[in-house]
């Protein structure tokens, strides 16, 4: 997958904005980010804003440099398979149609 093809308009954005425009649910995002706090890590393009409990997305980042290599990484079962295998088909075709 090419990751320069990706074009946003609008440089930050919140939580379910970020689900909608990659195809993916809210809670799936949800369990990727607990799922690296498990690991002692963070996942890259999230922001925490200053003076409240919230956080932001820098979408190119994120896409770049966690999103394309989770859709193209292992699989644990049949179901994240299956998960990954449609937001993939999400992003080309939001690709081919220059929406994102």
């Amino acid at each position: 997958m090419d990751t320069k093809n990706y074009k946003y308009n609008f440089r930050y954005c919140r939580s379910k904005k970020l689900c909608e425009v990659h195809g993916f649910g809210y809670k799936t995002l949800e369990r990727w980010i607990s799922e690296e706090k498990d690991l002692g890590r963070t996942i890259p393009g999230r922001i925490k804003l200053p003076g409240v409990n919230s956080y932001i997305w820098d979408p190119v980042i994120f896409h770049d440099q966690f999103l394309v290599s989770k859709v193209n990484g292992p699989t644990r079962n049949e179901y994240e398979k299956r998960e990954h295998l449609l937001i993939f088909k999400h992003l080309k075709a939001n690709r081919e149609r220059k929406v994102v």
